[in-house]
């Protein structure tokens, strides 16, 4: 490795140089608020408010003799390259010019082309990855043609203009270029460790995703050619399966390591896994990641998975954006690939999914705390011997068996929140999921939500004539049913029927209308409340068949406890604790209460970093919970002189815990609890 510090002309100057940004580089990204900074910092140069300016860093990795290929510094080359550019057209268009000029004409050009090279491919010096190479390339043609969309252009305009201003003039612009520094770092291949120092001088993550950061990790020490080849061949086919290569990858880890991972710790899983899992074989990740990616397209829907039934079901769970079970199907998938289970059996897994995820949506309002079972539900149907013969009896047996937040509701759950509830509050994706379920139900004609809206057939104002008909408790009725299942339906009609009565929104729409959520309405002369509950028990038999719960002959001895940790996002209200399980520890602290969890979790944690704990009880934001500004409300000893604050829910002790974890950065996970099964 090389490095020195040196003006940015004397690095582009030189017969025969060239400058190769790698296939796995992102595309140029600078924009014009980058230019003007830029700018602004050649008119100080100008004004000799400063003697040079240190415009930063480039990485570069010998790959033949006056051949460099940039590592790092991609954006800043590109940039002064436009700007020389945009200088060199200037004064080419210039009508008058004087000698000096001219002069300079000749010399911009030493920095962007090989005069003399008899390949024309290798005229310019400069070679963007392939996503930019036209765009630049155009900027050197005499061509009105130039796109308008990217980035290279839009800036080569942003310099052409503010020269064209004639605020410096092209010599005091080529002057103060010739004033801004860099620090190159020439690396010698096979001997410095690239991905290393890019992580070095990157590590503050500035505009880099963790996408960036693994194709860059993957490819970056590899040959030139090697490189182009694994990007064509892998890189590339992944992203067109992806989209978000970064969520991709986060599911993917947590599939492959059955742990969950957070989005900012991503690449660095990834390397672990890599060096692990592939020892460090670029290829063979690549294949597996693409293998995986073509799966992943089917979960969300940039591809259609080949059995039309399958993929019907897929549709629907991507519909309702229920992602955390993504690293399961993933395996799923995997296991159907293998032939160890069925397109059949595939099709009933992921029914069960949809109406684990909708049951959840209705009942409970949302599908959070559901990451750990999902990470776990591979791995639990497989330790089951048979789970190949009789795989969709054990996920409905460990699903059914679930308990507190992870439990799968009933159907006198479901019932209750779909006749009750007001469905119309839903978010609307999951409303119009429900509605244009039912609708579609068993018809031979689907039909799409896109061009419908949803109606209120009791209407949200009620006339003189409404209020007359529902009768003397109007008020109770409208406040009760107004946005409940049994009072929504669909229409093409929305702004015709209003607050229209009820006999008029049947001679508009209903009486005429194709829909089969309307079919039912028409031969009724009346609408209140025990028709409103009648159509929603109606609508719920349907729900019931769409969003079946689950039958399962499968049987094992009953567990006596469930086990959580302290990531976990489940409620623990109405729970008592049973055994609490340190790290390794198999056979656990009994305990009495939450409070005896909190006690003896603190001690612990109190013992594992001392230095740090006391710490955190004298930081402002936890010193309130030791009795280190105030008197505690619930004073609990943990150790000899040492109290925390036990006036906290289940679930605050818990937050509380994982809290004080991540501050001694210590995998929260390693603490574990388990509470008592309760049958129901």
């Amino acid at each position: 490795m090389q490095v020195q510090q040196l003006p940015i002309y004397q690095f582009l100057e030189g017969t025969g140089k060239s400058f190769a940004i790698p296939v796995y580089q992102r595309d140029y990204a600078w924009t014009r608020i980058n230019c003007q900074k830029l700018w602004d910092d050649l008119v100080d140069l100008n004004n000799n408010t400063r003697s040079d300016h240190f415009l930063g860093t480039l990485v570069t990795i010998g790959s033949g003799f006056e051949e460099y290929t940039i590592i790092d510094g991609q954006q800043r080359l590109t940039t002064v390259s436009i700007m020389l550019i945009a200088l060199h057209k200037f004064l080419k268009t210039k009508e008058t010019k004087n000698n000096e000029e001219n002069i300079l004409i000749e010399q911009l050009l030493d920095f962007l082309v090989n005069k003399y090279s008899p390949e024309k491919d290798k005229r310019i010096r400069l070679k963007p990855n392939k996503q930019d190479k036209e765009n630049f390339e155009n900027l050197f043609e005499n061509s009105n043609n130039l796109n308008a969309n990217s980035n290279i252009v839009t800036n080569y305009n942003f310099f052409f203009d503010k020269i064209s201003s004639e605020a410096l003039t092209p010599q005091q612009l080529f002057e103060a270029f010739r004033r801004l520094k860099i620090v190159l770092i020439d690396l010698v291949r096979g001997q410095d460790d690239p991905q290393l120092i890019f992580e070095s001088l990157n590590s503050t993550g500035v505009d880099l995703t963790a996408g960036d950061l693994i194709r860059n990790y993957i490819l970056m020490d590899l040959e030139p050619l090697q490189q182009e080849q694994m990007y064509k061949k892998y890189w590339v086919e992944i992203e067109k399966s992806t989209g978000d290569i970064a969520e991709f990858v986060r599911n993917y880890l947590i599939f492959k390591l059955r742990i969950w991972v957070k989005k900012d710790d991503v690449y660095s899983v990834f390397k672990k896994l890599s060096t692990d899992n592939f020892y460090k074989n670029k290829e063979g990740v690549l294949k597996d990641l693409l293998y995986f990616a073509g799966i992943y397209s089917w979960l969300t829907q940039i591809q259609n998975h080949p059995n039309s039934a399958i993929n019907k079901e897929l549709l629907k769970i991507n519909k309702i954006e229920f992602t955390v079970c993504y690293p399961y199907l993933l395996d799923v998938f995997n296991e159907l690939d293998s032939k160890n289970i069925t397109e059949e059996t595939t099709k009933d897994i992921l029914l069960i999914i949809e109406s684990y995820a909708f049951r959840k949506i209705l009942v409970d309002n949302t599908t959070q705390g559901l990451n750990k079972l999902f990470i776990s539900l591979a791995r639990d149907i497989k330790k089951e011997e048979s789970w190949k013969e009789q795989y969709i009896n054990i996920l409905s047996y460990i699903l059914l068996e679930k308990r507190v937040s992870q439990r799968f509701p009933n159907n006198e759950e479901f019932e209750s929140a779909l006749i009750n509830k007001e469905i119309y509050r839903l978010q609307s994706k999951n409303r119009n999921f429900l509605l244009e379920s039912l609708e579609n139900f068993h018809s031979a004609y689907p039909v799409s939500l896109d061009e419908l809206t949803v109606e209120h057939i009791m209407p949200q104002t009620l006339t003189k004539d409404w209020k007359n008909k529902l009768g003397e408790n109007w008020q109770e009725i409208h406040n009760k049913y107004l946005h409940t299942l049994g009072n929504l339906s669909l229409t093409a009609k929305n702004t015709e029927l209003s607050n229209s009565s009820f006999e008029d929104k049947q001679q508009i729409d209903f009486q005429v209308s194709r829909l089969k959520l309307n079919y039912k309405l028409e031969g009724l002369t009346i609408w209140n409340e025990e028709k409103i509950v009648e159509r929603a028990k109606d609508l719920v038999k349907n729900a019931k068949d769409i969003w079946p719960y689950p039958k399962t002959t499968y049987s094992k001895p009953i567990p006596e406890e469930q086990l959580f940790d302290l990531t976990s996002e489940d409620s623990f209200s109405r729970s008592k604790p049973s055994h609490l399980y340190f790290e390794e520890d198999e056979k656990g602290i009994e305990l009495k209460n939450w409070r005896d969890l909190l006690t003896k979790t603190c001690n612990f944690l109190y013992e594992y970093s001392p230095t740090q704990f006391t710490e955190i009880q004298n930081s402002s934001e936890f010193k309130w919970y030791f009795n280190k500004d105030k008197p505690l409300r619930h004073s609990l000893e943990f150790r000899t002189n040492e109290v925390v604050e036990g006036n906290m829910s289940a679930n605050g002790i818990i937050a509380f815990l994982a809290k004080i974890c991540e501050r001694l950065n210590y995998q929260a996970e390693n603490i574990q609890f388990s509470i008592k099964i309760v049958k129901e």
